[in-house]
């Protein structure tokens, strides 16, 4: 583990909210088109800080957490009070954690940058991806770090 690195956040709970954190730099960071991220979150994407399993953990308020598969290999954990969706298991990355971005604290680091944008073919029509330079990929099968 790297020293002094850790990212924290957490539900929108006003009272015993979730909270959860990272110490190590993400495996990599991304934007998301997928329609299950997008569904779920209710945004156009979703920005995504792949992390290691061994360097996750929920501090505080894990009772409250529920799961929703939105498919057989995608386990989405969110707050069973606030309903906020801070993370998820996907079954072919089992030695990493997929947080949301978005729930991490406004002044905590996020470890890098996102570096591409995946699941292109799924953006809503309405999405126009920015000329930021970086690749696109039409799912995870292309991608650099596919499983």
């Amino acid at each position: 583990m790297e020293q002094g690195f850790t990212a924290t956040g957490g539900c929108r709970c006003d009272d015993n909210p979730v909270r959860y954190e990272y110490t190590t730099t993400p495996f990599e960071v991304h934007y998301c088109l997928c329609t299950d991220c997008t569904d779920v979150s209710g945004g156009a994407l979703a920005i995504i800080a792949v992390v290691e399993k061994d360097g996750f953990n929920v501090t505080r308020g894990e009772e409250k957490i529920k799961n929703f598969d939105t498919k057989p290999t995608a386990h989405r954990k969110f707050c069973g009070e606030c309903g906020t969706h801070m993370f998820l298991l996907v079954d072919i990355f089992a030695d990493f954690v997929l947080v949301h971005v978005p729930t991490l604290d406004r002044d905590s680091e996020v470890g890098q940058e996102p570096d591409r944008w995946l699941f292109t073919d799924s953006k809503h029509p309405m999405v126009t991806i920015p000329d930021d330079g970086l690749p696109r990929y039409p799912g995870w099968e292309d991608s650099p770090n596919a499983a």
